[in-house]
């Protein structure tokens, strides 16, 4: 996922889009930001039995999303 991000944010600079290069919350940051918590989550269940850390992942992507969409309404 990260190099996804790095290659958004490099088509979204040579394209001056900055929401796609990653400038504030564009694209290519969220493409960053949102995976670690839910890979964090899973490997945390496998490895150690923590059931509740895959959903305590999801809950920081619900959170992360809610403030996208209040960031979009207020604008």
């Amino acid at each position: 996922m990260f190099s996804l991000a790095a290659a958004k944010a490099r088509t979204g600079r040579e394209l001056r889009e900055p929401g796609a290069a990653g400038r504030g919350q564009g694209d290519g940051r969220r493409t960053a930001v949102l995976p670690p918590p839910v890979l964090l989550g899973l490997v945390l269940n496998t490895a150690l039995g923590w059931w509740w850390a895959d959903i305590a992942g999801g809950v920081v992507v619900i959170a992360y999303g809610l403030r996208e969409g209040r960031h979009a309404l207020a604008s």
